[in-house]
């Protein structure tokens, strides 16, 4: 492809070598002319030495060319007819036509050799342009398919870095594969099918085996005829693109959406499963769309809904208001979550609780989050609520009726005890008092408990303490216990039970009548076991003695029960000490 290029470049000595030797051909033919026919014209044989030198020397030498073979014959062959006037003879006008025929052929060489210059850079551009496309492009002449023009990027896309193609024939050396693995023939190319058929290929896939490396990739490819006069074709154009991290991207990106696609199927079906509403509110715009099914919780057609942020404060609860937007509010300006539970009221009016989760999205300004309808649970939980609190009201009248009615019983014992006069009668009542008077008090600590179910053992250990000292005014009754514990009840009776008798006896066993003295109850925790300890300043008993009676049955059978240890110590003359040791159940979590 290509002009000559004698034609564009800037004249050189040997173009003004090869001028002079036309305008000495000229001379010669002149020469040859006048002894041939004497009367001849002699100027106008310059003139194809000069159409000659200007296209293939330029105008320049063109010029030397005419200047020099005009001087040469007028001075040889025409002389004085030049200067015969008038009449003008042949001579005279082949002169006068000379010079306008040279200014003309002057001219019409310049502009050639200059149009032809342009087309020879322009033509050069293109090429370049072309060569440097990035990918594999090529130009295939008509009708024999040679090979014109390559890109400069068709070895590296192609990986065929020493394999030349000279014609569409030799494509079938390359490495197209079909979808089913068998190789391309060489008409089967885009870039030959549009040169023997006119076809336009716009995008086609093509999977490439390299024979550089054996890699199999993916091009695309494009192709296109060069139509000439009367839709003939007189090239192909194609061009392929390496797209293997293209179509890799692409597939990642498939399976990227596939998995969020599913991933949203399941968090639809959970969130529809676990009859949730969405809602999205634009911190910018103040609008808040809601999910057919929240909207449907708020008494609105079942369908994706758009609100102002207005319209939603509408539907609160004017109770809940404020505060539910100061914990939305805290929530946005802290970038975390948002949880809230709170009233609101349908479009109809109903009142309703909803549960409401929401997450920040800083980056597009957006709060996203889901609500679930908890008024069934909510009117669960008040009607267990109050159900407790009626069970805390019976519980409680029980415990006071029982109190007063053990109450009533000590006070009838005591009145039946001023009238007894056996001794071993009024002791046997006196016992029976105290171990009623033991389970009042327990119920009376049951009842100033605050949940009915479990006894503040610092409260019940003074109190009895108070009750038993009263028994013997002589012996004073000091309760150390500053433990703080509560301890469930079913527990706490039966100890205190037992920490009565073990009171009583002391106060009747350990001073001779009417002898003054001291009784210590100290009580202390640690490791999750309540200890007890209740000693006696007086006459002591030997070394593992034990007093037979009711009494000792009662504390062995509630120890038994509550899982009590009991062991005591004492010598005569020194006091008893008796140590109790209860286990506690370890605390919840």
């Amino acid at each position: 492809m290509g002009k000559d290029p004698r034609l564009s470049r800037e004249p050189q000595a040997t173009d003004y070598m090869f001028a002079t030797g036309l305008a000495a051909a000229a001379v010669l033919c002149r020469a040859i002319m006048e002894s041939i026919a004497p009367a001849s014209g002699g100027l106008v044989v310059i003139l194809p030495a000069v159409v000659l030198a200007g296209v293939f020397c330029g105008t320049a030498p063109a010029l030397v060319t005419a200047a020099t073979g005009a001087i040469a014959i007028a001075a040889l062959f025409l002389g004085p007819s030049l200067l015969a006037w008038p009449p003008l003879n042949s001579t005279q006008l082949d002169a006068l036509v000379f010079l306008p025929a040279c200014a003309m052929v002057l001219w019409a060489t310049h502009n050639l050799r200059r149009s032809a210059a342009d087309a020879a850079a322009a033509e050069a551009r293109l090429a370049e342009v072309f060569r440097q496309i990035p990918g594999a492009a090529a130009i295939l002449d008509a009708p024999g398919g040679r090979l014109l023009l390559r890109s400069t990027q068709s070895e590296s896309v192609l990986g065929h870095q020493q394999r030349q193609v000279d014609r569409s024939d030799d494509l079938v050396a390359y490495g197209g594969l079909h979808p089913d693995g068998r190789p391309y023939a060489a008409d089967d190319y885009p870039i030959v099918r549009a040169l023997k058929t006119g076809e336009i290929v716009r995008g086609e896939r093509l999977r490439y085996r390299r024979p550089d490396d054996g890699r199999v990739v993916d091009l695309e490819v494009h192709a296109g005829p060069v139509l000439g006069a009367h839709g003939r074709v007189l090239a192909a154009v194609g061009m392929a693109f390496d797209i293997t991290e293209r179509v890799q991207a692409e597939g990642r990106l498939l399976d990227s959406e596939a998995r969020h696609r599913a991933m949203a199927e399941r968090l639809r079906a959970a969130i529809d499963a676990g009859a949730l509403g969405v809602w999205e509110l634009d911190l910018v715009t103040q609008r808040m769309r809601l999910d057919a099914a929240l909207a449907a919780m708020f008494g609105l057609p079942a369908e994706p809904t758009e609100l102002s942020r207005a319209d939603i404060r509408r539907f609160a609860d004017r109770a809940d208001l404020l505060r539910a937007s100061k914990v939305f509010a805290s929530a946005v300006a802290e970038g975390g979550t948002y949880a809230d539970e709170l009233r609101m009221r349908t479009a109809q009016g109903a009142a309703r609780w909803f549960v409401i989760r929401g997450a920040l999205l800083a980056d597009v300004q957006k709060v996203v989050g889901v609500v679930r309808d908890v008024t069934e649970r909510r009117r669960r939980e008040e009607a267990l609520q109050a159900a407790l609190h009626a069970r805390d009201v019976l519980m409680y009248e029980a415990d006071h009726r029982i109190k007063n009615s053990l109450q009533l019983v000590v006070a009838l014992l005591r009145l039946q005890l001023a009238r007894v006069a056996d001794p071993d009668a009024k002791h046997a009542l006196g016992e029976a008092i105290a171990r009623v008077d033991a389970v009042a008090n327990a119920h009376l600590a049951l009842q100033r408990s605050s949940d009915l179910r479990s006894i503040e053992i610092d409260r019940m250990l003074e109190d009895l303490c108070s009750r038993v000292g009263s028994l013997n005014p002589a012996i004073k009754v000091i309760c150390d216990s500053r433990i703080g514990l509560q301890v469930d009840a079913e527990k706490a009776i039966p100890l205190g039970l037992i920490v009565s008798e073990l009171l009583t006896n002391a106060l009747r066993h350990a001073y001779p009548s009417g002898t003054p003295g001291e009784v210590t109850l100290t009580a202390a925790a640690s490791g999750g076991t309540l200890g007890l300890s209740i000693a006696d300043g007086g006459v002591g008993l030997p070394v593992g003695s034990v007093r037979p009676g009711l009494g000792t049955t009662v504390i062995a059978t509630l120890a038994r029960q509550i899982g009590v240890t009991i062991a005591s110590q004492g010598r005569p003359g020194r006091g008893t000490t008796v140590n109790l040791e209860l286990k506690l159940a370890p605390p919840d979590g």
